[in-house]
Protein backbone atom coordinates (compact mmCIF):
# COMPACT_ATOMS: atom_id res chain seq x y z
CA UNK A 1 0.00 0.00 0.00
CA UNK A 2 0.82 3.56 -0.31
CA UNK A 3 0.82 7.05 1.26
CA UNK A 4 -1.28 7.67 -1.98
CA UNK A 5 -3.80 4.87 -1.53
CA UNK A 6 -4.40 6.51 1.85
CA UNK A 7 -4.72 9.88 0.73
CA UNK A 8 -7.52 8.53 -2.14
CA UNK A 9 -9.26 7.50 0.64
CA UNK A 10 -9.79 10.32 2.67
CA UNK A 11 -12.41 13.61 1.74
CA UNK A 12 -10.70 16.06 -0.97
CA UNK A 13 -11.67 18.95 1.60
CA UNK A 14 -8.83 21.57 2.42
CA UNK A 15 -9.41 20.79 6.56
CA UNK A 16 -8.56 17.25 6.27
CA UNK A 17 -5.82 17.77 3.39
CA UNK A 18 -4.52 19.69 6.54
CA UNK A 19 -4.68 16.99 8.87
CA UNK A 20 -3.04 14.61 6.73
CA UNK A 21 -0.41 16.83 5.93
CA UNK A 22 0.49 18.11 10.07
CA UNK A 23 0.11 13.76 11.02
CA UNK A 24 2.33 13.14 8.25
CA UNK A 25 5.04 15.34 9.31
CA UNK A 26 4.38 14.58 12.55
CA UNK A 27 5.40 10.69 11.85
CA UNK A 28 8.25 11.53 9.64
CA UNK A 29 10.04 13.34 12.89
CA UNK A 30 8.94 10.86 15.14
CA UNK A 31 9.79 7.50 12.66
CA UNK A 32 9.60 4.32 14.77
CA UNK A 33 8.20 6.13 17.84
CA UNK A 34 4.73 4.97 19.11
CA UNK A 35 2.31 7.79 19.36
CA UNK A 36 -1.05 7.73 20.34
CA UNK A 37 -4.37 9.88 19.27
CA UNK A 38 -4.44 12.36 21.96
CA UNK A 39 -0.77 12.76 21.53
CA UNK A 40 -0.97 13.28 18.25
CA UNK A 41 -3.95 15.38 18.43
CA UNK A 42 -2.20 17.91 20.99
CA UNK A 43 1.10 18.06 19.22
CA UNK A 44 -0.25 18.90 16.13
CA UNK A 45 -3.25 21.18 17.63
CA UNK A 46 -5.93 19.65 15.60
CA UNK A 47 -9.47 17.70 17.00
CA UNK A 48 -9.06 14.88 18.06
CA UNK A 49 -12.66 14.29 15.76
CA UNK A 50 -10.69 15.03 12.71
CA UNK A 51 -7.16 13.33 13.93
CA UNK A 52 -9.10 9.69 14.30
CA UNK A 53 -10.35 9.61 10.47
CA UNK A 54 -7.04 10.32 9.11
CA UNK A 55 -5.49 8.28 11.29
CA UNK A 56 -7.44 5.16 10.36
CA UNK A 57 -7.07 5.80 6.64
CA UNK A 58 -3.21 5.78 6.93
CA UNK A 59 -3.42 2.49 9.21
CA UNK A 60 -5.93 0.76 6.47
CA UNK A 61 -3.23 1.79 3.63
CA UNK A 62 -0.45 0.20 6.04
CA UNK A 63 1.91 3.45 6.12
CA UNK A 64 1.47 3.40 9.91
CA UNK A 65 1.07 0.27 11.85
CA UNK A 66 -1.46 -0.03 14.98
CA UNK A 67 -2.03 -2.84 17.17
CA UNK A 68 -5.77 -2.18 17.54
CA UNK A 69 -8.42 0.82 18.12
CA UNK A 70 -6.31 4.00 16.82
CA UNK A 71 -8.11 6.43 18.75
CA UNK A 72 -6.60 4.50 21.93
CA UNK A 73 -3.30 1.87 20.85
CA UNK A 74 -0.43 3.38 20.10
CA UNK A 75 0.70 4.09 16.29
CA UNK A 76 3.81 3.84 14.74
CA UNK A 77 5.46 5.06 11.53
CA UNK A 78 8.71 2.71 10.46
CA UNK A 79 8.78 3.20 6.61
CA UNK A 80 10.81 0.87 4.02
CA UNK A 81 12.75 3.08 1.53
CA UNK A 82 10.16 3.36 -0.87
CA UNK A 83 7.49 5.00 1.61
CA UNK A 84 10.18 7.19 3.19
CA UNK A 85 10.61 8.63 -0.24
CA UNK A 86 7.12 8.97 -0.90
CA UNK A 87 6.10 10.51 2.33
CA UNK A 88 9.20 12.42 1.67
CA UNK A 89 8.24 13.82 -1.95
CA UNK A 90 4.97 14.29 -0.50
CA UNK A 91 5.70 16.96 2.66
CA UNK A 92 8.22 18.81 -0.24
CA UNK A 93 5.52 18.78 -2.43
CA UNK A 94 3.32 20.60 0.30
CA UNK A 95 6.11 23.03 0.94
CA UNK A 96 6.57 24.18 -2.31
CA UNK A 97 2.92 25.14 -3.25
CA UNK A 98 3.31 27.23 0.64
CA UNK A 99 6.69 28.96 -0.65
CA UNK A 100 4.75 30.14 -4.61
CA UNK A 101 1.85 31.56 -2.61
CA UNK A 102 4.01 33.60 -0.24
CA UNK A 103 5.96 34.92 -3.34
CA UNK A 104 2.65 35.46 -5.19
CA UNK A 105 1.51 37.78 -2.59
CA UNK A 106 4.51 39.55 -2.02
CA UNK A 107 4.30 40.20 -5.80
CA UNK A 108 0.99 41.38 -4.90
CA UNK A 109 1.61 43.76 -2.22
CA UNK A 110 4.36 44.81 -4.58
CA UNK A 111 2.53 46.14 -7.11
CA UNK A 112 -0.27 47.84 -4.89
CA UNK A 113 1.92 49.24 -2.17
CA UNK A 114 1.89 53.20 -2.40
CA UNK A 115 5.11 55.21 -1.30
Amino acid sequence: MSLRTALAALPDDRSTVHVARELVACFATHAGEPMQAGRLSRATCLDLDRVVPVLKALVAAAVIDCDGNVSEAPCTYQPDPVLRLEVERYLRAGDQGSARMQSSLGRFRGRLSRD
